[in-house]
């Protein structure tokens, strides 16, 4: 085979100009599949951020249940009387038999029916621990997973601030992520500190104020407790942080606030979905999981609250209770309509466009075969009279065959390797100066190599087999 592969070479450079013009052709093919691929995993990257980023994706879990069964967001109705809905059992007037029979035949109604009524409260509620958190982590579309605990403490007599007591918040790295909090000044809790338990805080921008008048900055400032000093090192703002409340809100790492607070139980476990098209399953699932974790029988109502984040923003103040129950039984179905449509629509979108462009891509690469196999074809006619003088000293149509598909091959690979150098910087290009979503995965680049030299294979295959089925006495009578 090194024999095949050094006369290949010898004779492509024999051919310099003819090998150039159709690298160039194969190079343009590659880059185009390399383009596409990368303009194709970008925009599929892009559409999933969109759809992480375009709606509610936390789900919040609390120990107990204090609200009605009716404002359940895990997708059951009921009739705001903590039964279970019967959905579509209900009969009007003059339906007679038939309706009746047509009835009992739904699917709705016999699961309805065999639905247990829940009617038992688990008191005191489980509290939310490591399990729980461990379990809801390992769940299927869960990105991240921050369990917090918050509650009031005293300061030190001797602390030289307005206010001697706190309202504490202990949370885990990735919880400053899923509120969306942005750095204002100082720095974030580091990984280490976190994992450390390092004395380290945070306070809300604003919320200095109340702890030190006329300070100009808390950064560096410490808050003594009994037998813990710890240092604020860096202020923050975020959406739903109240700076303006009468005790002045910290955040810490957990391990300080299970210190501090003399507790191991979280409050909130807070999960983050990969979309937002599974935000409803995924409550669902979660609910499940817990209530098997919890050991509640079948007619014990959960306890734990599972919330979505949608569920969370419907306040209902000011509004009737049986509308607001009514309004939350039905949110599982609304977030899983709404959203799961549009995601829908927004990935049919994404592969619509890289279906384009493989199109675009595909001719490409098939101009570049048309360029190997007439190349292949004009070497087979000039080098008849060598193909003769091979055949001629034992030379096999099998030798001639390989010889010619080694050309073409290397021709290809060579062009593939052009290509993948091209469609990189091109893509770099289009990032940089159009800001267009593109990426580069290294089984993408394999791929485009891959595809070049099948391409080799499949238009060089036809112009070796013609000169390898040559007459020898032919051929060497050929000018």
């Amino acid at each position: 085979m090194s024999l095949n592969i050094g006369g290949a070479a010898k004779s492509l450079l024999r051919n310099r100009l003819q090998a150039s013009l159709t690298l160039i052709g194969m190079s343009v093919g590659v880059a185009m599949v390399v383009i596409v691929s990368g303009l194709g995993l970008g925009a599929h990257q892009k559409i999933e951020a969109q759809l992480q980023s375009a709606g509610p994706t936390l789900i919040t879990i609390r120990s107990g249940n204090f609200t009605p069964a009716g404002a359940s967001s895990t997708g059951q109705e009921d009739g705001s009387g903590g039964e279970v809905g019967q959905g579509g059992g209900a009969l009007s007037a003059g339906d007679g038999g038939a309706a009746t029979q047509a009835s009992a035949a739904n699917p709705n109604v016999q699961a309805a029916r065999r639905v247990i009524k829940m009617t038992r409260f688990h008191s005191p509620a489980t509290p939310l621990g490591e399990a729980d958190a461990h379990l809801v982590s390992g769940m299927q579309d869960v990105t991240a997973v921050a369990s917090s605990m918050d509650g009031n403490v005293s300061l030190a007599p001797d602390t030289d601030t307005l206010m001697h007591v706190v309202h504490l918040n202990g949370f885990e790295a990735s919880w400053a992520d899923m509120q969306g909090w942005k750095l204002a000044s100082g720095r974030w809790i580091s990984d280490s500190e976190q994992s450390e338990g390092a004395a380290v805080a945070l306070l809300p921008e604003g919320a200095a104020i109340r702890l030190w008048p006329g300070v100009p900055t808390p950064l560096g400032r410490a808050l003594k407790f009994n037998g813990r000093v710890v240092t604020i090192v860096g202020t923050f703002t975020g959406q739903d942080i109240d700076t303006q409340a009468v005790i002045p809100q910290i955040y810490t790492n957990l391990t300080q606030a299970r210190e501090l607070l003399g507790r191991n139980d979280y409050d909130t476990i807070t999960v983050r979905a990969g979309a937002v098209d599974v935000m409803s399953t995924l409550a669902g699932r979660i609910g499940a999981s817990l209530r098997k974790l919890h050991e509640l029988p079948a007619d014990t109502f959960d306890d734990f609250q599972v919330q979505t984040q949608s569920a969370a923003a419907m306040k209902g103040l000011g509004t009737s209770p049986s509308t607001v129950r009514s309004v939350h039984s039905n949110m599982f179905n609304l977030d899983q309509e709404s959203y799961e449509q549009m995601a829908r629509s927004l990935r049919k979108a994404g592969q619509t466009f890289s279906l384009l462009l493989a199109g675009g891509a595909a001719v490409s690469l098939l101009v570049g075969g048309i360029g190997v196999m007439n190349i292949m074809l004009v070497s087979v006619t000039a080098r008849t009279r060598e193909i003769g003088l091979r055949m001629a000293v034992g030379a096999r149509t099998r030798d001639v065959l390989i010889q010619f598909l080694a050309e073409a091959i290397m021709l290809a690979l060579l062009g593939g390797l052009l290509g993948v150098l091209l469609g990189t910087v091109g893509l770099a290009t289009l990032s940089h100066t159009l800001h267009w979503a593109t990426a580069i995965s290294p089984t993408m680049l394999v791929l485009a190599l891959l595809m070049a030299a099948i391409t080799g294979v499949v238009f060089g295959y036809g112009p070796a087999r013609r000169g390898a089925i040559l007459d020898p006495v032919i051929a060497l009578r050929s000018e």
